[in-house]
Protein backbone atom coordinates (compact mmCIF):
# COMPACT_ATOMS: atom_id res chain seq x y z
CA UNK A 1 0.00 0.00 0.00
CA UNK A 2 1.32 3.48 -0.69
CA UNK A 3 2.67 5.65 1.90
CA UNK A 4 0.84 8.99 2.26
CA UNK A 5 3.66 10.24 2.96
CA UNK A 6 5.23 9.66 -0.16
CA UNK A 7 2.04 11.38 -2.07
CA UNK A 8 2.42 14.90 0.25
CA UNK A 9 4.65 16.61 -2.04
CA UNK A 10 3.10 15.49 -5.43
CA UNK A 11 -0.58 16.22 -4.61
CA UNK A 12 0.19 19.49 -3.02
CA UNK A 13 2.02 20.43 -6.10
CA UNK A 14 -0.76 18.85 -8.57
CA UNK A 15 -3.35 20.67 -6.81
CA UNK A 16 -1.94 23.88 -6.51
CA UNK A 17 -0.97 24.04 -10.53
CA UNK A 18 -4.28 22.78 -11.16
CA UNK A 19 -5.97 25.86 -9.41
CA UNK A 20 -3.98 28.07 -10.91
CA UNK A 21 -5.23 26.30 -14.38
CA UNK A 22 -8.87 26.64 -13.59
CA UNK A 23 -9.24 22.59 -13.44
CA UNK A 24 -10.41 22.68 -9.73
CA UNK A 25 -13.64 24.30 -9.20
CA UNK A 26 -13.15 27.09 -6.50
CA UNK A 27 -16.30 25.69 -4.68
CA UNK A 28 -15.19 21.99 -4.74
CA UNK A 29 -11.77 21.96 -3.80
CA UNK A 30 -10.13 18.38 -4.40
CA UNK A 31 -10.87 16.01 -1.44
CA UNK A 32 -7.55 13.97 0.04
CA UNK A 33 -9.44 10.92 1.90
CA UNK A 34 -7.62 8.71 4.24
CA UNK A 35 -7.06 8.04 7.82
CA UNK A 36 -4.83 10.79 8.82
CA UNK A 37 -6.39 13.88 7.85
CA UNK A 38 -6.04 16.51 10.44
CA UNK A 39 -3.33 17.17 12.94
CA UNK A 40 -5.24 15.29 15.39
CA UNK A 41 -5.42 12.26 13.90
CA UNK A 42 -1.49 11.85 13.62
CA UNK A 43 -1.77 13.00 17.46
CA UNK A 44 -3.80 9.75 17.48
CA UNK A 45 -2.27 7.25 15.23
CA UNK A 46 1.21 8.51 17.02
CA UNK A 47 -0.26 7.90 20.53
CA UNK A 48 -1.66 4.22 18.83
CA UNK A 49 1.90 3.46 18.30
CA UNK A 50 3.07 4.38 21.32
CA UNK A 51 0.76 1.94 22.95
CA UNK A 52 1.38 -1.04 20.80
CA UNK A 53 5.23 -0.61 21.76
CA UNK A 54 4.84 -0.02 25.04
CA UNK A 55 4.27 -3.91 25.92
CA UNK A 56 3.97 -3.93 29.62
CA UNK A 57 1.48 -0.66 29.55
CA UNK A 58 3.77 1.42 31.72
CA UNK A 59 3.69 4.89 30.27
CA UNK A 60 6.89 4.38 28.84
CA UNK A 61 8.85 3.29 25.81
CA UNK A 62 12.22 1.07 27.08
CA UNK A 63 14.95 -0.17 25.08
CA UNK A 64 13.97 -3.55 24.80
CA UNK A 65 10.21 -2.60 24.09
CA UNK A 66 11.28 -0.44 21.22
CA UNK A 67 14.13 -2.84 20.11
CA UNK A 68 11.19 -5.62 19.83
CA UNK A 69 8.73 -2.99 17.96
CA UNK A 70 11.51 -2.54 15.40
CA UNK A 71 12.28 -6.17 15.24
CA UNK A 72 8.64 -7.11 14.13
CA UNK A 73 8.39 -4.04 11.49
CA UNK A 74 11.72 -4.87 9.89
CA UNK A 75 11.08 -8.44 10.23
CA UNK A 76 7.76 -8.53 8.16
CA UNK A 77 9.56 -6.93 5.27
CA UNK A 78 12.67 -9.60 5.65
CA UNK A 79 10.41 -12.64 5.63
CA UNK A 80 8.50 -11.21 2.49
CA UNK A 81 11.79 -10.48 0.43
CA UNK A 82 13.71 -13.80 1.48
CA UNK A 83 11.87 -15.50 -0.94
CA UNK A 84 13.84 -18.68 -0.50
CA UNK A 85 13.74 -18.90 3.08
CA UNK A 86 17.58 -19.19 3.49
CA UNK A 87 17.53 -16.17 6.37
CA UNK A 88 19.29 -14.47 3.89
CA UNK A 89 17.97 -11.47 1.33
CA UNK A 90 20.36 -10.88 -1.83
CA UNK A 91 20.26 -8.21 -3.66
CA UNK A 92 18.31 -10.25 -6.14
CA UNK A 93 15.84 -11.18 -3.53
CA UNK A 94 15.85 -7.36 -3.03
CA UNK A 95 15.40 -6.46 -6.65
CA UNK A 96 12.32 -8.68 -6.46
CA UNK A 97 11.03 -8.10 -3.87
CA UNK A 98 10.35 -4.20 -5.03
CA UNK A 99 9.39 -5.28 -8.39
CA UNK A 100 6.73 -7.09 -6.75
CA UNK A 101 5.42 -4.05 -5.06
CA UNK A 102 5.77 -1.97 -8.34
CA UNK A 103 3.21 -4.61 -9.69
CA UNK A 104 0.64 -3.75 -7.01
CA UNK A 105 1.44 -0.41 -6.99
CA UNK A 106 1.80 1.47 -10.84
CA UNK A 107 2.02 4.76 -9.88
CA UNK A 108 4.94 3.93 -7.52
CA UNK A 109 7.33 2.53 -10.35
CA UNK A 110 6.51 5.49 -12.18
CA UNK A 111 7.14 7.99 -9.77
CA UNK A 112 10.44 6.25 -8.96
CA UNK A 113 11.29 6.14 -12.41
CA UNK A 114 10.57 9.92 -12.57
CA UNK A 115 12.46 10.84 -9.69
CA UNK A 116 15.27 8.93 -10.91
CA UNK A 117 15.03 11.05 -13.97
CA UNK A 118 14.92 13.78 -12.14
CA UNK A 119 17.84 13.32 -9.96
CA UNK A 120 20.02 12.26 -13.13
CA UNK A 121 19.19 15.68 -15.05
CA UNK A 122 19.80 17.54 -11.52
CA UNK A 123 23.16 15.84 -11.20
CA UNK A 124 22.29 14.21 -8.01
CA UNK A 125 22.43 10.38 -9.25
CA UNK A 126 25.75 9.72 -7.83
CA UNK A 127 25.55 11.42 -4.32
CA UNK A 128 22.07 8.92 -4.11
CA UNK A 129 23.86 6.14 -4.70
CA UNK A 130 26.93 6.85 -2.63
CA UNK A 131 24.19 7.12 0.93
CA UNK A 132 22.67 3.57 -0.63
CA UNK A 133 26.02 2.50 -0.74
CA UNK A 134 27.08 3.68 2.74
CA UNK A 135 23.61 2.78 4.23
CA UNK A 136 24.60 -1.13 3.05
CA UNK A 137 28.22 -1.25 3.66
CA UNK A 138 26.81 -0.02 7.70
CA UNK A 139 24.29 -2.93 7.31
CA UNK A 140 26.06 -5.46 6.13
CA UNK A 141 28.83 -6.05 8.30
CA UNK A 142 29.98 -9.39 6.98
CA UNK A 143 30.64 -7.88 3.64
CA UNK A 144 28.96 -10.82 1.77
CA UNK A 145 26.13 -8.32 -0.23
CA UNK A 146 23.50 -9.90 1.29
CA UNK A 147 21.19 -8.95 4.96
CA UNK A 148 20.68 -11.97 7.17
CA UNK A 149 18.60 -11.50 10.34
CA UNK A 150 21.45 -11.19 12.38
CA UNK A 151 22.73 -7.76 10.76
CA UNK A 152 19.44 -6.52 10.88
CA UNK A 153 18.67 -7.24 14.71
CA UNK A 154 22.03 -5.56 14.88
CA UNK A 155 21.21 -2.54 12.91
CA UNK A 156 17.64 -2.20 14.83
CA UNK A 157 19.57 -2.15 18.33
CA UNK A 158 22.17 0.52 16.64
CA UNK A 159 19.22 2.23 15.25
CA UNK A 160 17.48 2.58 18.90
CA UNK A 161 20.33 2.67 20.93
CA UNK A 162 20.67 6.09 18.84
CA UNK A 163 17.53 7.03 19.30
CA UNK A 164 17.86 6.95 23.05
CA UNK A 165 21.45 8.50 23.27
CA UNK A 166 19.26 11.49 21.22
CA UNK A 167 16.11 11.68 23.07
CA UNK A 168 16.65 10.04 26.37
CA UNK A 169 17.00 13.39 28.20
CA UNK A 170 16.64 12.13 31.66
CA UNK A 171 19.03 9.14 31.17
CA UNK A 172 16.48 6.80 33.05
CA UNK A 173 16.47 4.28 29.80
CA UNK A 174 12.87 4.56 29.46
CA UNK A 175 11.39 7.34 27.08
CA UNK A 176 8.18 8.86 28.01
CA UNK A 177 6.00 10.49 25.32
CA UNK A 178 7.69 13.82 26.22
CA UNK A 179 10.71 12.46 25.64
CA UNK A 180 9.76 11.66 22.09
CA UNK A 181 7.91 14.94 21.73
CA UNK A 182 11.18 16.52 22.18
CA UNK A 183 12.87 14.04 19.79
CA UNK A 184 10.76 14.87 17.17
CA UNK A 185 10.84 18.39 17.28
CA UNK A 186 14.97 18.55 17.12
CA UNK A 187 14.42 16.17 14.25
CA UNK A 188 11.70 18.99 12.55
CA UNK A 189 15.24 21.56 13.47
CA UNK A 190 17.92 19.11 12.14
CA UNK A 191 15.51 18.93 8.78
CA UNK A 192 15.56 22.06 8.38
CA UNK A 193 19.14 22.89 9.03
CA UNK A 194 19.85 20.40 6.39
CA UNK A 195 17.11 22.32 4.11
CA UNK A 196 19.57 25.17 4.87
CA UNK A 197 22.60 23.62 3.81
CA UNK A 198 21.77 21.82 0.89
CA UNK A 199 20.20 25.18 -0.73
CA UNK A 200 23.23 27.36 0.70
CA UNK A 201 25.53 25.80 -2.40
CA UNK A 202 28.27 28.35 -1.96
CA UNK A 203 28.70 27.87 1.80
CA UNK A 204 29.13 31.44 2.53
CA UNK A 205 26.83 30.51 5.24
CA UNK A 206 23.23 32.81 3.71
CA UNK A 207 20.87 31.60 0.87
CA UNK A 208 21.06 34.01 -1.53
CA UNK A 209 17.52 34.37 -4.16
CA UNK A 210 18.74 32.43 -6.85
CA UNK A 211 19.91 29.61 -4.00
CA UNK A 212 16.63 29.69 -2.94
CA UNK A 213 14.46 29.61 -6.18
CA UNK A 214 16.91 26.83 -7.10
CA UNK A 215 16.02 25.10 -3.81
CA UNK A 216 12.22 25.44 -5.08
CA UNK A 217 12.53 24.06 -8.81
CA UNK A 218 14.49 21.10 -7.58
CA UNK A 219 11.61 19.54 -6.34
CA UNK A 220 9.09 21.18 -8.84
CA UNK A 221 10.55 19.17 -11.33
CA UNK A 222 10.18 16.38 -10.35
CA UNK A 223 6.85 16.54 -9.80
CA UNK A 224 6.66 18.83 -13.16
CA UNK A 225 8.25 15.04 -14.44
CA UNK A 226 5.92 12.83 -12.86
CA UNK A 227 3.03 14.45 -14.12
CA UNK A 228 4.22 15.12 -18.19
CA UNK A 229 2.86 11.46 -18.64
CA UNK A 230 4.53 12.01 -22.58
CA UNK A 231 7.61 12.96 -21.44
CA UNK A 232 7.68 16.27 -23.97
CA UNK A 233 8.39 19.20 -21.77
CA UNK A 234 4.98 20.39 -21.73
CA UNK A 235 2.23 19.98 -19.18
CA UNK A 236 -1.35 19.93 -20.78
CA UNK A 237 -4.50 20.34 -19.26
CA UNK A 238 -5.27 17.07 -19.62
CA UNK A 239 -2.28 15.69 -18.09
CA UNK A 240 -2.57 17.76 -15.00
CA UNK A 241 -6.09 16.86 -14.55
CA UNK A 242 -4.99 12.79 -14.86
CA UNK A 243 -2.39 13.86 -12.48
CA UNK A 244 -4.85 14.62 -9.78
CA UNK A 245 -7.35 12.37 -10.34
CA UNK A 246 -4.19 9.36 -10.27
CA UNK A 247 -3.42 10.96 -6.92
CA UNK A 248 -6.71 10.91 -5.53
CA UNK A 249 -7.45 7.94 -6.70
CA UNK A 250 -4.05 6.47 -4.80
CA UNK A 251 -5.21 8.08 -1.44
CA UNK A 252 -8.80 6.65 -1.99
CA UNK A 253 -6.95 3.13 -1.01
CA UNK A 254 -5.68 4.42 2.23
CA UNK A 255 -8.83 5.29 3.36
CA UNK A 256 -10.10 2.77 6.32
CA UNK A 257 -13.87 1.83 5.50
CA UNK A 258 -16.46 2.30 8.51
CA UNK A 259 -16.52 -1.27 10.68
CA UNK A 260 -20.12 -2.28 10.72
CA UNK A 261 -22.21 -2.96 13.68
CA UNK A 262 -19.21 -0.83 16.01
CA UNK A 263 -19.93 -0.14 19.79
CA UNK A 264 -20.07 3.12 19.39
CA UNK A 265 -23.22 2.31 16.72
CA UNK A 266 -24.81 0.30 19.26
CA UNK A 267 -24.37 2.24 21.61
CA UNK A 268 -26.06 5.98 19.78
CA UNK A 269 -28.81 3.71 18.38
CA UNK A 270 -29.75 2.56 22.21
CA UNK A 271 -29.91 6.23 23.07
CA UNK A 272 -32.01 7.22 19.82
CA UNK A 273 -34.45 4.59 20.73
CA UNK A 274 -34.74 4.53 24.08
CA UNK A 275 -38.10 5.95 25.62
CA UNK A 276 -38.25 9.18 26.48
CA UNK A 277 -39.50 8.50 30.06
CA UNK A 278 -39.37 4.85 31.11
CA UNK A 279 -41.61 3.40 33.87
CA UNK A 280 -39.92 3.71 37.45
CA UNK A 281 -37.96 0.88 38.26
CA UNK A 282 -36.99 -0.56 34.84
CA UNK A 283 -34.59 -0.30 32.24
CA UNK A 284 -35.12 0.06 28.85
CA UNK A 285 -34.10 -2.89 26.48
CA UNK A 286 -31.01 -2.49 24.47
CA UNK A 287 -31.78 -2.04 20.97
CA UNK A 288 -31.50 -5.25 18.73
CA UNK A 289 -28.61 -5.33 16.05
CA UNK A 290 -29.72 -5.09 12.06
Amino acid sequence: MMNRRMFAPVAAGLFASAAALGTARAEEPPRIPGPIQSPRDLQDTAKMLFKAADANNDGQISQQEAVDAGNLIVGGVFFRADADGDGKVTKQEADQAREAMFNQQPLLRFIAQRAQQEAQAQGNQQDLNQVGQQIMANIDTNKDGALDAKELRQAVNTAVQGLFVAADRDGNGQLSPGELNAAVVEAGRAGLQAAFQNADTDKNGTISREEFNQALVNPAGVVFRIVDANNDGQLTREELQSGVRVVISELQKLELPEAEHTLPEHAARAIETAPANPAPGTVPAPAQPQ
